[in-house]
């Protein structure tokens, strides 16, 4: 099989799906005590270093120097159902493709000695997704496995404009892997379907912008923008039937985003929070793949989506915090354009969480989060089902030290 023939054969799989949705949606979480209450009112700052991962401005509301740990792992919980199919794609529903994952990120930020400046760094995962069915199920032409991760590193700084006005930047230098293995249709008749692996990784510049404005003592608006990420994975495509590797490169965006924030303390003890959002994933209405001897476009028609959390934290004594919140996403894609790369639906996000006091100046905490990730249907000329398991359950501890 010469490169030529390869190179159509892989393109026609990728045309059926494609890499795109593991990119999915925006981590909306980064495993600190806001994450109790599903980030609801995140962006308008919470207290402790992991405030400039929300919202670069927010880190002028902490007094002195702060760093901040986390570590946990994400549960996954995915399985299909088939509605229809046939004989050539099969009825294998793919069994159990749920990825477990570890999760980890730091946050530090700088006492500069002034009022005005702020200056801090964090790393955090921006997006990732897992995935692994049955090699020979339904829809292996789509995918078999497939495995991305963004991550960024990001210094801060954030400038108090007045006393009730701050505003500030982080300028993220991220990096990007892709994995995806998937059924390549043989275009020779009697010969058998081969199986290739498309891998790739990416480096670049991204950034973040907000602001922080107090109402009152009692009350915090915050905003911030996420731009987009263009990642450009270079990479070999390898397809074992030709014992050929070929050169690829699979270009995707990331979506921008806008999160605003509102934080209210009805007093000492109880807090209110809200978040609305915007996720620009209409810029997802294509993909561009390019082998040596042929391009394409693949159209993904993904829709813009929203965002919505609500939550609340209670003091509950004079060393523990208790926190519990909800978020909802809206859906980015139709059943007749989703694929099984990434079967994201509309999201539900249930959150509870508790922080201690250890020290006057180290407070440790934690969070359970379980996101049901709906139906998730897909609709081909081929096939068809649904998920009947499709959530993630995300269990995670942090430490916060004033120094």
């Amino acid at each position: 099989m010469n490169k030529r023939l390869i190179s159509s054969a892989t393109l026609l799989a990728l045309g059926l799906s494609g890499p795109t949705q593991a990119g999915g949606l925006w981590l909306n979480q980064f495993g600190d005590f806001a994450a109790g209450r599903a980030s609801a009112g995140a962006s308008a700052g919470v207290d402790e270093a992991s405030t400039i991962i929300h919202n670069p401005a927010s880190s002028l509301q902490l007094e002195g120097g702060q760093l901040f740990v986390n570590a946990g792992v994400i549960l996954a919980d995915i399985g299909f159902d088939i509605d229809e199919s046939n004989p050539i794609s099969g009825f294998d529903d793919g069994g159990d493709a749920g990825l477990d994952a570890p999760i980890a990120g730091f946050a530090y930020v700088h006492d500069t000695g002034s009022d005005k400046w702020s200056a801090g760094i964090y790393s955090a995962g921006l997006s990732g997704a897992g995935l692994d069915y049955n090699n020979d199920w339904v829809g292996r032409f789509q995918t078999t496995e497939v495995e991305i991760l963004i991550l960024t590193v990001a210094p801060t700084l954030a400038y108090q404009v007045t006393d009730k006005l701050a505003v500030g930047g982080a300028a993220q230098i991220y990096y990007g892997t892709l994995d995806l293995e998937l059924a390549v249709p043989s275009i020779r008749p009697g010969v058998e379907n081969g199986r290739g692996t498309l891998d790739g990784t990416d480096t670049g510049f991204s950034f973040a912008l907000g602001a922080v404005y107090e109402i009152s003592e009692f009350t915090r608006l915050g905003i911030n923008y996420q731009s987009e990420v263009d990642l450009d994975f270079d990479g070999d495509l390898k397809i074992p039937a030709g014992s050929v590797d070929v050169d690829s490169n699979t270009e995707l965006p990331l979506a921008e985003k806008i999160r605003v924030g509102l934080h209210h303390s009805l007093d000492e003890q109880i807090g209110f929070d809200f978040t609305v959002g915007w996720d620009g994933w209409s810029a997802l209405d294509e993909v561009f793949v390019a082998l040596p001897e042929r391009n394409a476009s693949l159209e993904k028609n993904w829709e813009d989506t929203y965002h919505y959390a609500a939550g609340f934290q209670y003091a509950a004594t004079r060393k523990w915090d208790i926190t519990a919140g909800i978020a909802y996403d809206t859906s980015p894609v139709s059943s007749t354009d989703r694929t099984a790369d990434l079967p994201v639906d509309r999201q539900i996000r249930y959150n509870v969480g508790a922080r201690y006091a250890l020290r006057d100046n180290l407070n440790l905490g934690g969070f359970v989060n379980y996101t049901d990730l709906g139906s998730a249907k897909i609709r081909n000329d081929f096939w068809s089902g649904e998920y009947s398991s499709n959530g993630v359950v995300e269990i995670g501890v942090y430490a916060n030290w004033r120094l």
